[in-house]
């Protein structure tokens, strides 16, 4: 992207926006291959500066473990802290998601579009941070929903969100939070309310893994239950599968093809929501 392209993007005020929200398996854990650390055309991102910037990976920077490390572990600090720092030899970058491969695809799909990416998982979190004025659970300064919406309403000032991709449930299965749906249900809600989003707008969310170790397995039904009955309620709710993908090595999170492979998955389910609107 030359320096006209990424300015006239930039000041695009007519962008498809996609909210990308949830726990770490949205947020991405991947490590991070050349691809990943090129730019797309047509495809930014939005800062917590609410900036504007390339979707370089990791697009999601919601803990100090993910960006760009030594081989001895120490993580490299650019003078931009939003940036990433490209690596170098045998450094490597940690926080690949699938939110960028749905992005790519989708501007693909709209070749006059600039597509905005709005970044707001935040790993770790159970769906009680997910209401308004909820804490993230491993840190009491931050509310995670509170600030998605202040992103979101930023973002929205460029264009117009046309998905939420949605991928949570990990720290729930964990807690056995018995009433899991209701909550998802309020999540959905929420988000539509204060973001004004009718019901051509999507909300897309992946159903839990089938790799995790079996503290989370055992109850991994407390959320697939839920996102199968907000299915049926709502016809633009949509669940895609992930139990035929790999993790990264920690029986926890998507190794980075599995992520591109999801980005993929959702971009079909968002596609086929899509027609049933024609």
């Amino acid at each position: 992207m030359n320096e006209t392209e990424w300015e006239n993007c930039r000041r695009d005020d007519d962008k498809l926006l996609v909210l990308l929200a949830g726990q770490s398996n949205m947020a991405g854990r991947g490590y991070a291959g050349p691809d990943d650390l090129t730019a797309i055309p047509r495809l930014l991102m939005i800062r917590p500066d609410f900036k504007w910037q390339p979707a370089i990976e990791p697009v999601t920077k919601d803990r100090k473990f993910i960006g760009t490390f030594q081989s001895s572990g120490e993580k490299i600090i650019g003078s931009d802290p939003f940036e990433t720092v490209l690596p170098e030899g045998d450094q490597k970058v940690v926080g690949v998601g699938l939110g960028r491969t749905f992005g790519r695809l989708l501007a693909e799909a709209f070749p006059g579009k600039t597509v905005g990416l709005i970044p707001c998982a935040v790993g770790g979190t159970s769906i009680a941070a997910w209401m308004p004025g909820g804490v993230d659970d491993h840190d009491p300064e931050n509310f995670p929903y509170d600030n998605a919406i202040k992103k979101a309403k930023e973002a929205q000032k460029s264009g117009k969100i046309i998905a939420v991709l949605w991928h949570q449930g990990e720290t729930d299965a964990k807690r056995q939070t018995t009433d899991y749906t209701e909550k998802l249900r309020a999540v959905v809600h929420n988000f539509r309310q204060e973001l004004h989003l009718g019901n051509d707008v999507p909300f897309i969310a992946g159903d839990m893994a089938s790799f995790y170790n079996e503290e989370i397995n055992a109850n991994i039904n407390i959320v697939d239950d839920a996102l199968k009955t907000l299915s049926r309620e709502e016809p633009s709710f949509f669940y895609v599968h992930t139990k035929d993908m790999m993790h990264r090595g920690d029986n926890l999170h998507f190794d980075t093809d599995s992520l591109h492979k999801l980005g993929a998955r959702y971009f079909e389910a968002y596609q086929r929501f899509a027609s049933l609107l024609q």
